[in-house]
């Protein structure tokens, strides 16, 4: 695929774009980074994956099968893997592509999401995501590999940590203090709430003493298309704001912009 531009003139000094399911997008001068993109992401787009999980790495997987070239940061593992697949200028955490810096930190999932990956391999779900997944699922394997939370350092200094679905009851208390004495502080916090787990997020997300907090959507469609119940986000954002922490929520289709 014909690369486009690189936004050099791009006006903006941040843009976070969730457009569905677990992919976030941020825009800024120079190239696009997308973080577990779902539909395939063009050449002159950096992506990042959290993960090889079939819903977080479909959109990468279809773009190589097209035989495009992609910039992809990402775990020694899952870069090992794509390139079995098609051409990649692979980046393993923590590495520097284009001036910013991109970091990662594994971390265990509760038990509550781990069967998704498998369970959404079998969907016969109309969405085309839903469509493409399955289709990618009997060509493709997928391995296991652990999932990570991603820091992203822009040229400026400012910071933005995915901490995807890393918070919840079970979190590991020694990870938790490493994970907030290594990415605490950061100006844009992103934050997953797994399925039941909402307490558990309000509990530790304080721990990382973000700027701003942004309760993100992240696996409410593949539980929809998977015939599982979903949960609110708003509830857990008021009980932040109560405690005097900014937070948002984040769901999909939405944008937030800072100057």
């Amino acid at each position: 695929m014909k690369a486009t531009k690189f936004h050099h003139d791009y006006p903006y000094r941040l843009r976070i774009q969730h457009p569905e399911y677990g992919e976030i997008r941020l825009e800024r001068k120079g190239r696009f980074l997308r973080i577990d993109p779902v539909e395939p992401p063009a050449e002159d787009e950096v992506v990042v994956l959290t993960s090889s999980a079939p819903h977080r790495a479909r959109g990468t997987v279809e773009a190589l099968k097209e035989g495009r070239k992609l910039t992809v940061v990402a775990s020694a593992a899952v870069l090992e893997w794509l390139r079995g697949l098609g051409t990649i200028d692979g980046h393993a955490f923590p590495a520097t592509v284009d001036g910013v810096t991109i970091d990662g930190m594994p971390y265990a999932a509760p038990p509550t999401t781990r069967p998704l990956s498998h369970m959404l391999r079998a969907s016969v779900a109309g969405a085309r995501a839903g469509t493409t997944l399955k289709r990618l699922s009997e060509q493709v394997r997928f391995p296991t590999t652990e999932p990570h939370v991603i820091e992203v350092v822009l040229e400026d200094g400012g910071r933005m940590l995915h901490l995807d679905l890393a918070l919840h009851r079970g979190t590991d208390p020694d990870w938790l203090g490493r994970a907030a004495a290594r990415f605490s502080g950061a100006e844009w916090l992103l934050v997953g709430i797994p399925w039941g787990e909402g307490e558990g997020v309000v509990q530790h997300v304080g721990r990382f003493e973000a700027k701003r907090v942004l309760l993100t959507e992240l696996t409410s469609a593949e539980r929809r298309e998977s015939g599982l119940p979903t949960e609110l986000v708003t509830p857990w954002r008021d009980q932040l704001v109560a405690v005097g922490t900014e937070a948002h929520v984040f769901a999909t289709q939405a944008s937030y912009r800072f100057e």
